[in-house]
């Protein structure tokens, strides 16, 4: 009997194992999400914002495409100068259509499940000193593409950069109000240490409106233990014209400069818009001015000037091909934006039993969450962003509600929102 319940024991895992197999979905290698952060040598290449000019960007040969079933695959170059000895070498690849695999000189570096987003891998142990080489490989029939996929195989923005060993991992902003009206802007910049040995890092940082008037300078210093990571953090005043709004939208410069030993490591430059904003009993207030949002699909429209032309005051928009650009200018314009995640089960049916709509199976419950989580790190902190919508889809579930619970535990001051909640608590009303 004993042998029996073992034998049913046994063959019940495999028949799992083996049903589970085409669904693993999860993401390999990749770095935790980060808005694009590009580091070059000086402050003035910084700022000037040619990618191309920096030492610590390499360059990356166009890619040759090879057609093999129903996968894809992506052929390049790139040059690693001497001079990023003892640095840490960082590929992002900006955009890919589906679910892609990433080998350097061979060896697998990486997974992503969807490439609709922005990915990075950190390739330090497999890349070497002059000529390397890149394989992207999409695979049209991977599970994961179920969520979202496009049917054209392109890859685009392959990108090489080096950073130091303790490095800069992001910049975001959270500002506040003080009684007179002026903002209270707390920056924290997460920074992170792949040496084997303590290192010790000192910021330099310059916060300007317009090229001339400087708001805020000063320096902080850190030192981290082995392969650890901490943040950064500090805080100025910030003048209430100074502030974003959709009638202001007004954004400053942040420029920052890391040194080791006395030495610059890394640069980077990034606009800021620095606003307050609440959600408090339904109400959206952005520098406590109530706002009300009145939202278009990005798709629906050719540019971002129809928005405006048929009443709109914002937009929301898929995290996908091109949409970072799409954010950035709809800060420069005063737009609003609610970013959804790459995750679209319109066409998947209506029924949420098993082997249905994914929003109610469990085995795309990390898939949910990962998606959601990179899409708001990958947006974190930009003051058009109001707002996120975890999916797009017609039908409820678990990884719905799950979603809607993690989104809000992070950024309780942001609209999260569901089409398909059908009245359900899993979005702001």
């Amino acid at each position: 009997m004993k042998r029996y319940t073992l034998f049913v024991a046994i063959l019940f895992s495999a028949i799992v194992a083996s049903a589970q197999e085409p669904y693993d979905l999860s993401a390999r290698g990749v770095e935790p999400a980060r808005k694009r952060t590009i580091p070059y040598h000086t402050l003035a290449t910084a700022v000037a914002g040619d990618a191309s000019q920096s030492r610590f960007v390499a360059v990356v040969e166009e890619l040759e495409r090879s057609d093999k079933g129903t996968s894809t695959t992506f052929t390049t170059h790139f040059a690693q100068p001497v001079a990023w000895l003892n640095r840490q070498t960082i590929l992002r690849i900006n955009y890919a259509s589906t679910a892609y695999t990433v080998y350097v000189n061979g060896r697998e570096v990486g997974f992503a499940p969807t490439g609709a987003m922005g990915a990075e891998f950190n390739i330090t142990k497999a890349s070497q000193e002059g000529r390397n080489e890149v394989t992207i490989v999409l695979d049209l029939s991977h599970a994961a593409n179920r969520l979202f996929s496009a049917s054209k195989m392109v890859v685009e923005g392959v990108e090489v950069f080096s950073q130091p060993t303790i490095r800069l991992r992001d910049v975001i902003a959270k500002t506040t109000l003080n009684a007179s009206g002026e903002g209270i802007a707390e920056f924290a910049i997460p920074v992170k240490c792949n040496a084997l040995n303590r290192k010790e890092l000192r910021l330099h940082y310059t916060l300007r409106m317009g090229d001339s008037l400087v708001v805020a300078e000063g320096y902080r210093e850190l030192a981290l233990d082995m392969r650890r990571e901490d943040t950064l953090r500090f805080a100025c005043v910030v003048p209430s014209k100074a502030l974003w709004s959709a009638k202001n939208p007004t954004r400053l410069r942040l420029d920052l400069e890391s040194k080791i030993d006395n030495r610059t490591a890394e640069c980077v430059s990034q606009m800021v818009g620095l606003r307050e904003m609440t959600l408090e009993d339904g109400k959206l207030r952005i520098n406590n001015e109530i706002v009300t949002p009145n939202l278009v699909e990005w798709e629906a429209l050719r540019e971002l000037d129809d928005a405006v032309k048929f009443g709109y005051n914002g937009i929301i928009l898929t995290l996908n091909r091109g949409a970072e650009r799409v954010v950035e200018e709809c800060a420069k314009r005063g737009l609003y934006v609610v970013v959804r995640a790459p995750i679209d089960t319109t066409s998947l049916g209506d029924h949420i039993r098993r082997g249905g709509n994914p929003s109610n199976d469990l085995l795309w419950s990390e898939s949910y969450l990962w998606r959601n989580l990179h899409t708001l790190h990958s947006t974190q902190g930009n003051c058009a962003i109001i707002g996120y919508s975890i999916a797009k889809g017609k039908t409820s579930g678990v990884n719905i509600y799950d979603s809607y619970l993690m989104l809000k535990s992070l950024v309780p001051n942001h609209l999260v929102i569901y089409d398909g909640a059908k009245g359900e608590w899993a979005t702001d009303k």
